[in-house]
């Protein structure tokens, strides 16, 4: 019998559209870039979002009890930071929190953390899966997950599969709905008449949706919880779903597949309904139904200590950052290289500027400010080169440099036959008739290719070095001249770079090189959007060679001198070897200029090497085998650790270089060079925080997400990894899209090697200027008002640092690097 489909009240639609925006996107694995796992939540604070983890998701949200209770035995956290924690609380927790929970004292603090065992909390709400589960004999929780995953894989398959699901055109929700009716396997796990039951549903979501609360017992008026640990369940498919819906949402289009998710996830939980009692579904339910409510005092004590930590970090960050400045340079420098602000270019920027007097580097979101597209000969698709924040304004392509004729032609080509030779061979190995044979024919010739990979492993052939961008119009690419001026005009000035030009400006890029690494883009360049920044780095350094550029610059009052020649370059973040492109280009009066770049290049690689070796486990190897020992890790399939991507990122410092040139920041701070002085319209530093400081907070967010919680916000053992559509990986033969990084990227197999907490930022600038474009962007409010992250001003030459405070509000850090209790007006 046919369902009536019956409208879905108001408040219920509006608190499960609610729910859905509280799930984070999560990027397709080929250009997988690191996303704040709590993004939906950026309109709460961090003490009301960890109240709201606590409830609906395993384990919450901050690191387990024995982990400050290590941090306080080893002297890590002082009796000084427990007390500032206290202090801090006033701006920290809720008031009603305050009221009624109570503040705790520092000797209670300590006798509290004495007498944690560290065990993860379960979730207060449960699913009826969960429940059914815990008193019955089936496992309802994977069976669940398996289904939907199954289903999910199959729909937003990416080219994996060789037989394609013949719904794929229809919504998410209708196309589960014609395969569930036809799939017999969740009756035969023991869900009886479940197809029937399926048949029996409102045609729309929305009504479906509300169906499905009614046959829960779910009451109508306070199901935020309830529905947000539906989609904690499956959040790894939520995620791909949500980063679909974001795509189609930046372009225009609506999308509401996030609530057809929703609806598909709610229909089992209202199928195993009848198999538990009313006194097990009170579990539905969580001990604090609203947001408002006070959360207990555990979490109170546990949010407590994490400020504790987190203050212990700032003391030594404040401590470093308070020394004077290294002297300004008086002369013109041989080389000026610009890196991207990535942790990894903070280490090697140091080496780079310690092989030469000469050097002299400046940090710069990696793309370059260039908000392209790029693709690459013979490639059907385009990558876009900057950040996920950001939409493509230009399309840029790849050629062939050089007047042969038919010589691209050519090229692409071989490439396109290529591609046809490697789908034709896959196809065969897969498809249903030929796979079996085709393993015991030809299996046993791939043991050769196994071995060599395992023991004898070679890098792949290097890539023609003809290939060049062009930025010459047609066939909807490139890029005008007039635009080209504005894009070289606003790299120089946010770059702080617009006079004193080197005779060569490096503008160098970087990237990752692994094997058999589902993550592997992860460990690109955030900035280009999971990519190397190798097409930003080219395409900025042909605009600023551009004659016509230069001479328009002029007009704008940056003179670039004519023996100054922009070079790209891409910084290799697992070998450490930097490749120069575009040589040929080089005027032959730059010669000697070159091969002394190229030989303090490789003297600065060998340097940093030596700087990670012990990080990578080879501080035993001899310094002439290093370099060998270092690669091999970037050719090993075996290797689940070939870096440590952005692994103990602390902090994000805007200032002059002078302010960092003299510190050892260890890999963990992101360096963008700015001044103040010469941003006389603000318009730089309001870039910086809305764009750059966002990008670095979703960064530090991911990987504190990953430290504190992997089970729910990281991606478990990379070991396990499996490949999904090509577009994710799960744990395993199945289950759910794993969401955040693998347990191998934040922990070393005895250690912690990424300290989670949230991301402190220091802006060299007067506190009136910051607060002009906080008050501006209600984004970049919400993060600093809400303690999604710590805001810090330094004045006077470094004299004196400020903590922001919510509302505008700022106090004065003393000599000590603990703030004063007494507010200082900004």
């Amino acid at each position: 019998m046919k369902a009536i489909a019956k409208t879905m009240p108001a408040v219920t639609l509006q608190t499960a559209r609610a729910v859905c925006r509280r799930m984070p996107p999560l990027w397709p694995l080929k250009h997988f870039v690191a996303v704040n796992p709590f993004l939906g939540l950026s309109d709460q604070s961090f003490a009301e979002s960890c109240a709201l983890l606590d409830r609906v998701a395993e384990g919450g949200m901050l690191m387990p009890a024995d982990f400050f209770r290590s941090e306080w035995q080893e002297g890590k956290i002082q009796i000084a930071d427990l007390t500032e924690s206290l202090r801090r609380s006033s701006h920290t927790l809720p008031e009603v929190w305050k009221v009624s929970a109570g503040i705790p004292t520092a000797d209670q603090l300590i006798a509290w953390i004495d007498n944690q065992n560290g065990t993860p909390r379960p979730a207060a709400v449960s699913t009826v899966a969960e429940l059914a589960e815990r008193i019955g004999t089936k496992p309802w929780v994977a069976i669940v997950v398996e289904e939907i995953s199954r289903f999910c894989a199959a729909y937003y398959d990416a080219g994996q599969s060789i037989w394609r699901m013949p719904w794929q055109g229809e919504g998410l929700y209708n196309a589960w709905r014609a395969v569930t009716e036809l799939d017999a396997g969740p009756e035969l796990l023991g869900l009886r008449g479940f197809r029937e039951f399926v048949h029996d549903m409102p045609h729309e979501t929305e009504a479906a949706i509300q169906w499905s609360l009614e046959k829960i017992g779910i009451a109508e008026e306070a199901p935020s919880d309830f529905l947000h640990r539906q989609l904690i369940s499956i959040r790894g498919w939520a995620g791909h779903v949500q980063y679909r819906v974001r795509e189609k949402s930046m372009a225009g289009e609506n999308d509401d597949s996030l609530l057809d998710l929703l609806a598909i996830r709610l229909a089992y939980d209202a199928a195993l309904r009848p198999m538990i009692g009313e006194t097990e579904a009170t579990g539905l339910t969580s001990r604090a139904t609203d947001e408002s409510d006070t959360p207990d005092r555990e979490l109170v004590m546990h949010l407590l200590w994490h400020s504790a930590f987190e203050i212990a970090k700032q003391r030594l960050l404040v401590s470093q950052l308070g020394t004077l400045p290294g002297a300004t340079r008086t002369t013109r420098a041989d080389v000026q290289a610009v890196f991207c602000i990535d942790v990894r270019s903070e280490v090697f920027r140091r080496s780079f500027e310690s092989a030469s007097p000469g050097i002299e580097t400046l940090g710069f979101a990696g793309f370059f400010g260039l908000p392209i597209s790029y693709q690459r000969l013979g490639d059907s698709g385009r990558a876009a080169q900057c950040p996920v924040l950001l939409l493509p304004q230009y399309h840029v392509r790849e050629t062939l440099r050089g007047e042969q004729p038919g010589a691209a032609e050519a090229l692409l080509e071989s490439k396109r036959v290529g591609k046809r030779i490697s789908h034709s061979w896959s196809a065969f190995k897969t498809s249903a008739i030929s796979c079996f044979s085709f393993v015991e024919a030809a299996g046993l010739t791939y043991g050769a290719k196994i071995l060599q990979d395992a023991f004898w492993p070679s890098a792949s052939a290097s890539e023609n070095t003809d290939l060049t961008p062009s930025l010459a119009l047609g066939e909807a690419s490139g890029i005008p001249e007039p635009d080209r001026v504005n894009l070289a005009l606003g790299i120089l000035r946010n770059m702080g770079l617009t006079r004193d030009f080197a005779r060569f400006v490096l503008l160098c890029g970087h990237g990752s090189s692994t094997t058999n690494n589902p993550y592997g883009s992860g460990l690109d360049c955030g900035a280009c959007g999971g990519h190397t920044g190798e097409a930003n780095a080219r395409v900025g350094a042909a605009i600023l060679n551009d004659p016509k550029v230069r001479s328009a610059l002029v007009e704008h009052g940056i003179q670039i001198p004519d023996d100054t020649w922009f070079l790209a370059g891409l910084h290799n973040t697992t070998t450490d070897d930097v490749t120069l492109y575009d040589l040929s280009l080089v005027p032959p009066t730059h010669a000697a200029d070159l091969a002394s770049l190229q030989r303090v290049l490789a003297s600065a690689a060998s340097s940093n090497r030596q700087k990670r070796s012990e990080s990578l486990g080879l501080s035993e190897s001899p310094a002439e085998k290093l370099v060998d020992s270092v690669r091999e890790r970037s050719l090993d399939w075996a290797q689940v650790r070939p870096e440590w991507g952005l692994a103990g990122n602390a902090a994000f410092i805007v200032a002059p270089r002078e302010r960092t040139r003299q510190i050892d920041l260890g890999g963990r701070a992101f360096l963008h060079n700015y001044d103040h002085r010469a941003d006389t319209e603000n318009s730089t530093l309001e870039l910086i925080m809305t764009a750059p400081m966002v990008v670095t907070n979703w960064i530090n967010l991911q990987y504190y997400g990953s430290t504190v919680n992997n089970p729910v916000f990281g991606s478990g053992n990379k070991v396990l990894h499996n490949v999904v559509g090509t577009f994710g990986v799960c744990l395993g033969n199945g289950g759910d899209l794993q969401t955040g990084l693998p347990l191998q990227s934040v922990h070393d197999g005895k250690k912690w090697v990424h300290e989670p907490h949230r991301l402190n930022v220091f802006i060299e600038a007067p506190r009136e200027r910051i607060d002009r474009v906080i008050a501006k962007h209600e984004g970049v409010r919400q993060l600093v008002d809400n303690g999604w992250l710590h805001l810090f001003a330094i004045e006077n030459e470094g004299a004196e640092f400020h903590r922001y405070l919510p509302g505008l509000q700022w106090e004065k850090m003393d000599a000590g690097t603990r703030a004063s209790a007494i507010p200082v007006a900004a």
